[in-house]
């Protein structure tokens, strides 16, 4: 190979794959399919991009074995044969889309669309995306409870976008009962253990957080119907547990309903429910179904309004 296609490969091959894996095709070079066809299909960035690395006549993004290894890329650790090892691969199927591209429908290549419900590994590393072993579920590079992270399934929809309706790519809506892990990070939406529904870095009861479950619509909007995102509406009978924290809404244990980071007998609370009705003008105060006349907690400390000395939630 002339010195200076040597030197074209080894460049285009470090900014798709890393300089170790530039310099080890280099030295195989002429040795092996694999190496050589990652060399002869490597191209500039904005150039069309049609690689066959084991050079069968199937481009990558359509191979269900990209690599000719014989394993299928449903199973194989390390799809594209580079060295680097799906978990570590930001281009896991050697395509020309990077994992997390808008672009970039399988990430894996194994033929199941990655916002599919049968997808349990989006970017095949082997770890399951619904596991609290899972910190990156596109395999972007971004751990998914990381700051920077604001696609987590990589589909092209921002997390906190109205239009993301399933933020983990699990095939399940957000706003399912069905759907009980938001961000896919392995912990329950309703367990004490989980801080973060929506995996947007926000602790769920800080004041920075105004949008718990992620679905775009502030958590003290009336247009915000069901604020922990588990399918029941925050004003139904039903919902014990209006910010999905674990803890139920009539328990004295509760001492905030909304998870607004003010305590439901605070002087700043005004909307103890978070229904955006202020508590003064809210016929059902503590979003339990029951309307305040009828209701013996009306505020949903736990303490019956008879022995309530504040009963409409205020502590004054």
């Amino acid at each position: 190979m002339p010195s200076t296609a040597r030197r074209i490969a080894a460049r285009t091959l470090r900014e798709r794959a890393g300089a170790a894996t530039a310099a080890l095709a280099l030295g195989l070079a002429g040795g092996g399919a694999v190496a050589a066809n990652l060399l002869a299909t490597a191209t500039p960035a904005g150039a069309v991009y049609s690689a066959d690395i084991d050079g069968d006549g199937i481009p990558n993004g359509s191979d269900p074995d990209v690599d000719g290894d014989g394993i299928a890329n449903g199973s194989d650790d390390d799809v594209d044969g580079d060295g680097i090892l799906n978990g570590s691969d930001l281009n896991v199927d050697g395509d020309q889309f990077s994992n997390g591209s808008g672009h970039e429908l399988d990430i894996d290549g194994d033929g199941i669309a990655d916002n599919s419900d049968a997808e349990t590994d989006i970017d095949g590393d082997g770890v399951a995306d619904n596991s609290a072993d899972e910190t990156d579920i596109d395999g972007d590079g971004k751990l998914d409870n990381s700051a920077i992270e604001k696609d987590i399934d990589g589909d092209s929809l921002a997390d906190a976008s109205t239009r993301e309706t399933d933020i983990d790519g699990d095939g399940v809506a957000d706003n399912s009962d069905a759907e009980t892990d938001i961000d896919g990070d392995g912990v329950a939406d309703n367990s004490g253990d989980e801080t973060d529904i929506d995996g947007d870095e926000k602790a769920d009861d800080s004041p920075q957080e105004i949008d718990e479950d992620g679905d775009g619509l502030r958590d003290n909007s009336a247009l915000e119907t069901d604020i922990d995102g588990d399918g029941l509406a925050d004003d139904a009978a039903g919902e014990g547990d209006i910010d999905g924290d674990g803890a139920d809404d009539n328990s004295v244990d509760e001492e905030n309903i909304d998870g607004d980071s003010y305590s439901d007998d605070s002087p700043s609370e005004h909307d103890i429910d978070g229904d955006g009705v202020d508590d003064s003008v809210d016929a059902d105060e503590d979003g339990d179904g029951v309307e305040n006349e009828s209701d013996d907690d009306s505020d949903g400390d736990g303490t019956d309004n008879s022995e309530d000395s504040h009963a409409n939630g205020d502590d004054d």
